[in-house]
C-alpha cells in the first residue's frame, strides 16, 4: 500500500474510528486501526465486536494495500504532526508515515487477522436530519440504565411510526421521551433497542456532520450511514417495558420557570446533600422552593420566581436526575409539573411539544 493524504482529512477519519477501541484487549488486533485502500480511497475501520466503524478518506492511491495498526499511536502521532501532508507507505506488517522532516515507522498487525465488520445490505429504511438528530440524542441518551443486567433498558428505544420516530431512555427512576420527524417516512412501522454506547458514539461523531443520516436494518443489526462514515451495531434482543402507560395524563400543580434559576438553585442545595444527592422542591403561588440540608454542611434554601397554578406541593428529588435534563435543554424557559410526593413529576422545555422528562420522587 502506497498514498498520500492531507493531515487534517486522515486526522477526522482517525477520530471517527478509534473512539471505539479498547485498550488492553485480550485479541490484540481489536486494539487497533485497520487502514485499507478501497477504490481510490482509504478505508479506516475499528471494532470492539460490539460496534463497527467504518469511514472512508480522500487521497491519491499508488498502490493497493492494507495494514492494522495500533489506535492510540497513530491517532496521537498524527494529531501532533505540525505538517499538512503524509505519505503511508506498507511493507510486510510496517507502515511508514513520511511527512517532511518526519520519517516514523510503526509496526502493525496483519489486515488478515481483523475480525469481520457485519455488513447490512438493503435499502435504507429512512432518512432522518443528523443535526436533528443529535439533538434528539443528547437529550435522551443520559436517562438510559447503566446497569447491563437489565440489558433492554440499557439501550435507547427506537420506534418507528408514520413520519416520526420516538426515542426514549429509562432506568426505571427517569424516563426521557423524544419524537423526530423523519425526511423519509417509512413503509412500515418498526422498533428496535439500540446499545447505549452505540448511541453515544453516534452522537459524537454526529458533531462534525451536516445533512442527512440514513438507517438500515437487518434482523440483528443496524447501521447509521452519513457523510462517508457507517456506524453498524448489533441490537438488543428483548421487549421495552410498556413505559407510555406511567405517563400522567394530569397534574395537580405546574410552574413554568427559567431554566437557568432552576439549574442554580438545584446546583446550591446539591452542596449540602453530597451523601443522599436528595433535594426537596416545593411549588406555592409565591414560586418554587428548593432546600437541602445535612449534619456536616449545613442548610441552603433558595426561592425561584415562577408562574405557578394549581395546588401547593411538596417532593424529594435526586438532583442529579434534575440537573441531567436541564442540562440538556437548550430552552430558556421549562414547565414542572407535580402531582404528589409519590408520582411521577415532568419536565417539559416551555412552547415544545415534541419532549418530556419524568422523574419518580423519593419516599424518605
Amino acid at each position: 500500500m502506497k498514498l498520500v493524504c492531507t493531515k487534517d482529512n486522515l486526522k477526522k477519519g482517525l477520530f471517527a474510528v478509534s473512539r471505539v477501541v479498547g485498550s488492553g484487549n485480550s485479541l490484540a488486533v481489536l486494539n487497533n486501526i485497520l487502514l485499507k485502500t478501497d477504490q481510490g480511497r482509504l478505508k479506516l475501520s475499528s471494532t470492539n465486536l460490539e460496534i463497527g466503524v467504518n469511514t472512508w478518506i480522500g487521497g491519491k492511491v499508488e498502490e493497493e494495500g492494507a495494514l492494522t495498526v495500533p489506535a492510540r499511536l497513530i491517532n496521537e502521532y498524527i494529531t501532533n504532526l505540525p505538517t499538512d501532508k503524509v505519505t503511508m507507505s506498507v511493507k510486510d506488517t510496517t507502515l511508514s508515515l513520511e511527512s517532511e522532516n518526519y520519517h516514523t515507522n510503526i509496526r502493525g498487525l496483519s489486515s488478515e487477522d481483523f475480525p469481520l465488520i457485519p455488513q447490512v445490505l438493503d435499502e435504507a429504511y429512512t432518512k432522518i436530519d443528523s443535526e436533528e438528530l443529535r439533538k434528539a440524542l443528547s437529550e435522551t441518551v443520559w436517562a438510559s440504565s447503566q446497569n447491563e443486567t437489565q440489558p433492554e433498558i440499557s439501550g435507547i428505544f427506537m420506534a418507528f411510526e408514520e413520519g416520526k420516530l420516538r426515542l426514549a431512555a429509562t432506568d426505571r427512576y427517569r424516563l426521557a421521551e423524544r419524537m423526530v420527524v423523519l425526511d423519509q417516512p417509512v413503509s412500515a412501522s418498526r422498533e428496535a433497542i439500540v446499545p447505549s454506547r452505540t448511541v453515544m458514539e453516534l452522537y459524537k461523531i454526529l458533531g462534525s456532520s451536516k445533512g442527512m443520516v440514513e438507517i438500515y436494518f437487518s434482523e440483528t443489526q443496524v447501521l447509521f450511514k452519513f457523510d462517508e462514515t457507517e456506524i453498524i451495531s448489533r441490537l438488543i434482543d428483548g421487549n421495552y417495558p410498556d413505559y407510555r402507560q406511567i405517563i400522567p395524563k394530569e397534574f395537580k400543580t405546574e410552574a413554568g420557570l427559567s431554566k437557568d434559576d432552576l439549574t442554580h438553585a438545584l446546583k446550591a442545595a446539591s452542596l449540602f446533600a453530597p451523601e443522599s444527592n436528595n433535594v426537596q422542591i416545593s411549588v406555592d403561588k409565591d414560586g418554587v422552593t428548593v432546600n437541602a440540608s445535612s449534619a456536616q454542611a449545613g442548610e441552603n434554601v433558595t426561592k425561584v420566581s415562577a408562574k405557578v397554578t394549581g395546588e401547593k406541593n411538596t417532593a424529594t428529588f435526586n438532583f442529579r436526575y434534575m440537573l441531567d435534563c436541564l442540562n440538556n435543554l437548550a430552552e430558556p424557559k421549562v414547565v414542572f409539573r407535580m402531582i404528589n410526593d409519590a408520582s411521577p413529576a415532568q419536565i417539559v422545555p416551555e412552547g415544545r411539544d415534541n419532549y418530556l422528562y419524568i422523574v419518580m420522587p423519593i419516599k424518605l
